[in-house]
């Protein structure tokens, strides 16, 4: 992995600001990946897209040099500890969430590949196959779900994203609600139990679908 020659001499206020919200937008967004409210519009699972708020017409986005700008600065005292350790996987776990939070996903790729070979644990799982979902690999995601939900099957959040990934990446209902319908069984008292319940009735409406039609059905 190439560090980027060019940096930029200083982030003006506004640069700053508007990096910071995406930040901590896409921190919480890393922190529950798809394990959110569904858009009723989206075909992507809800959190692989911050949630939209007004910008003022001042700010603009940050580009995609900028961000990968950030992430090597986060990721830059990490990847010193991990010369120490390179087989560390919380070290390479940290690593793959800075480039998860800014958008970089084959690097995240990278490092969250090589976490859950040294150890496969189920939170890393889980973000890698948010980022291969992301990357437009849904059989990787839905895989690497699956295996993780070996490694910890109480954790409902994996089925949930199961059925998202499901539902929206291959339009396969009866798979979502089997998910959905696990993710409820996993934790009883699971904060989204009235939501789980709600996409399962509305995705039984869709049975019918074959698994992969082209359709704007279902739609959450």
């Amino acid at each position: 992995m190439e560090a980027t020659d060019r940096q930029p001499k200083f982030w003006s206020n506004t640069q700053t600001y508007t990096m910071a919200a995406i930040c901590m937008v896409l921190g919480v967004v890393m922190g529950y990946l798809v394990h959110a409210p569904a858009d009723a519009n989206a075909n992507v699972p809800a959190a692989a897209v911050a949630p939209t708020q007004a910008t003022p017409a001042s700010l603009s986005m940050p580009s995609p040099q900028d961000m990968k700008r950030m992430a090597d600065k986060q990721a830059a005292p990490l990847l010193v500890e991990l010369q120490k350790d390179p087989k560390n996987p919380d070290l390479l776990a940290k690593i793959g969430a800075a480039y998860m939070a800014a958008q970089q996903f084959p690097v995240a790729q990278q490092y969250y590949e090589q976490s859950v070979a040294a150890k496969p644990d189920a939170e890393a799982m889980n973000a890698l196959a948010f980022v291969y979902y992301s990357l437009g690999d849904v059989d990787k995601a839905i895989a690497t779900l699956n295996s993780a939900i070996k490694v910890s099957p109480k954790n409902s959040k994996l089925y949930f994203n199961l059925g998202m990934f499901e539902w929206h990446g291959k339009t396969d209902p009866k798979a979502a609600i089997a998910a959905w319908e696990a993710c409820l069984k996993a934790n009883p008292n699971d904060p989204k139990r009235e939501q789980v319940k709600q996409m399962i009735a509305q995705a039984k409406h869709h049975v019918n679908i074959a698994p992969g039609t082209k359709t704007d059905k279902p739609s959450m």
